[in-house]
């Protein structure tokens, strides 16, 4: 790999990384906790700063994995303890001393430390009313709940933003209905034919400047009985060996008859199997489709085997049972591959642009519980999940092919990296919401003993698998 490419996606991991602490920082801030560091990257800091108005040191950390926000009282033993963190600016004579330091922020001496003086219930009088007030843990758990939410919001949101950039770039192509066009017609010869190459989808006849654009195998053969073995130019779409472009064409003089046409060519198998041009798909096996990134999604996902597809045809809607898909296998799980064209939008204003931003953006969610799902029933192996590593080599390839493409797949990464916080495990932020949920219902918080091993197990847990995947990655490259 490129090393401006690993800078890239370095710089993309820690930008996302820092919107997703900038979430929990600026709602812990708008609820009045005092947030003791804010710091992006782990391991040993190697540029910091403290704010002399709040305390807040601001850092940067060695190791490009990760971040957090550190606020009092997050662990309820600060405050309890009657411990006092050192939230007050160091005096100083020197008004620059303020600027950007390296490794300067120090721990507080003996001397710095606030005197506990222990009362008879152990408790300490350090812990002042003021200072109760303002630690994490002593906050309503509907401010807990939007502290640990804001951090995952802002990674959705940003994918949101992100994709809407995306569609607006991108262009009315980009911008496809869910009606049926036509349906591709390509090549079946096992060995090179009139410069034919199998995988190759016949797109148009070459016939004056814009040519004519081949929707179906009865077009085709239509045209071979008219050609009657004339030399045809046709062009073909071809796609790369390792799958990342798309190329057209042009082969000169096919000899285009009723006999090539039967022997080399063949045409959808989801026209053979009921779907016709003009349909409207409107469900695939129930899972209603609004844009032909939805449609063409939900074939790939579920249409490694027949499906249901609810149309409307000629005014009226009906259900097409067992419509079959051509299959591909990648990393070892089998997909379904759109087979058919569409139309695209009539319009690119505003209202498509904003239309087709939200149901993509809800379809890459959808599409990371799928993916999840997947793997615990076992359709996807270990070697469809990647880290750090795995998605720097997808960010390399991707950006020697377009830089479009790199943002698309900056929306996947941060609507990615949003939803998987959300889940309900030990550790990540959906964790944390679960036992705020547990406290919402039960009315009364679970003992912080308890809910620091808990979220301690599930970081150690996710820690391994992390190890694992990097491992893994590593061996792949």
């Amino acid at each position: 790999m490129n090393v401006l490419y690993i800078l890239l996606a370095i710089f993309i991991f820690g930008a996302l990384i820092f919107i997703h602490e900038l979430g929990h920082f600026l709602m812990a801030r708008r609820c009045g906790v005092t947030v003791l560091e804010f710091a992006i990257g782990m391991g040993p800091r190697i540029l910091s700063k403290k704010s002399a108005k709040s305390g807040t040191v601001y850092s940067l950390r060695l190791l490009p994995i990760g971040g957090f926000v550190s606020m009092l009282g997050e662990d309820g033993m600060e405050v309890a303890q009657g411990k006092q963190p050192d939230v007050e600016a160091p005096e100083t004579t020197d008004p620059k001393q303020d600027d950007l330091l390296i490794n300067s922020i120090e721990e507080p001496s003996e001397k710095e430390e606030v005197s506990r003086e222990e009362t008879g219930d152990g408790e300490s009088d350090a812990s002042s009313p003021a200072l109760d007030e303002h630690a994490y843990c002593n906050q309503s758990v509907w401010k807990r709940i939007l502290i640990s939410l804001a951090g995952p919001a802002m990674n959705v949101i940003l994918g949101f933003l992100l994709m809407f950039a995306y569609v607006l770039i991108s262009g009315s192509g980009s911008v496809g209905t869910t009606q049926i066009a036509g349906f591709h017609v390509y090549y079946t010869g096992e060995t090179a034919q009139l410069g034919f190459e199998p995988g190759d989808y016949l797109y148009a006849f070459k016939e004056g400047e814009e040519g004519i654009r081949i929707r179906s195998y009865d077009q085709l053969y239509q045209k071979a009985l008219e050609a009657k073995g004339a030399p045809t130019d046709i062009y073909v779409q071809r796609t790369s060996e390792d799958g990342m472009s798309v190329s057209f064409v042009l082969l000169e003089d096919v000899p285009l008859n009723e006999e090539l046409v039967k022997s080399i060519f063949a045409g959808s198998v989801s026209e053979k199997t009921g779907l016709k041009q003009g349909d409207v798909v409107k469900k695939v096996n129930g899972t209603r489709v609004h844009t032909y990134h939805e449609l063409a999604y939900e074939v790939m996902n579920q249409g490694y085997r027949p499906v249901d597809l609810t149309v409307v045809r000629d005014g009226a809607e009906m259900t097409l049972e067992g419509v079959t898909f051509p299959n591909y296998t990648e990393s070892g799980a089998t997909f379904g591959n759109v087979d058919f064209l569409i139309y695209s939008e009539e319009n690119f204003g505003i209202l498509t642009v904003l239309k087709h931003t939200w149901f993509r953006s809800c379809s890459t969610v959808k599409m990371v519980y799928d993916s999840l799902f997947g793997l615990f029933t076992n359709r996807f192996g270990v070697e469809a999940v990647s880290g750090p590593i795995g998605i720097t080599k997808t960010i390399s390839t991707v950006a020697q092919q377009s830089m479009l493409n790199v943002l698309y797949l900056v929306v996947v990464i941060s609507i990615n990296l949003g939803v998987m916080n959300l889940l309900p495990f030990p550790g990540l932020d959906g964790g944390h919401l679960m036992i705020y949920a547990i406290e919402v219902v039960r009315r009364k918080p679970m003992k912080r003993e308890l809910e620091g091993v808990i979220n301690f197990v599930g970081l150690v847990i996710l820690l391994a698998l992390a190890a694992l995947i990097t491992i893994k990655d590593i061996l792949t490259l």
